[in-house]
């Protein structure tokens, strides 16, 4: 079952390494995709935020909800619907080069912050998005491998004081 493989993220903005991904207490692998995750096919939905790997198929074979901005291109992509998230802010994590739509209400959600991450353990492109507490759609495309991991992790908007 989906629900078995999918683990929850939730930090604190104050407690996020300098890749921008997890804290960098010691029991804690940098690494978001490090343990092994069951694969989901493309346009399946999973009911919350976590860590998962996506089975990607050519672009041109992919149905987005929304037409893509980037318009078309020659890699791999897919779509995964997450059924529920709790309004706030969310970094979506890929682990290979692409692009990523986010999409709410047939609507493609602004992108607050982007990064490709270079030297960072696991982890190629990084967005920043602010979603409503309702369905949230990842449109994924532009990549080169059969398969991506993504990572969605809600960013919490007040700092540990300890």
């Amino acid at each position: 079952m989906v629900v078995a493989f999918l683990s929850s993220l939730a930090l604190p903005a104050a407690a996020q390494d300098v890749c921008g991904l997890l804290p960098s207490a010691q029991s804690r692998d940098p690494d978001p995709f490090s343990a092994y995750m069951p694969p989901i096919d493309s346009a399946q939905s999973l009911p919350k935020e976590g860590v998962f790997t996506l089975k990607l198929r050519p672009v041109s074979e992919v149905i987005y909800p929304v037409a893509p901005e980037r318009g078309s291109d020659n890699g791999n992509g897919g779509i995964v619907t997450l059924e529920y998230l709790p309004a706030g802010r969310y970094r979506i994590v890929l682990s290979e080069v692409g692009w990523i739509d986010a999409v709410q209400e047939n609507k493609r959600l602004p992108i607050l912050g982007a990064d490709r991450a270079t030297n960072c353990p696991g982890t190629r492109e990084s967005v920043q998005i602010q979603v409503k507490g309702a369905p949230l759609t990842l449109q994924i495309g532009g990549v080169k491998a059969n398969r991506v991991n993504i990572a969605v992790l809600r960013l919490w908007p007040f700092e540990w004081k300890w």
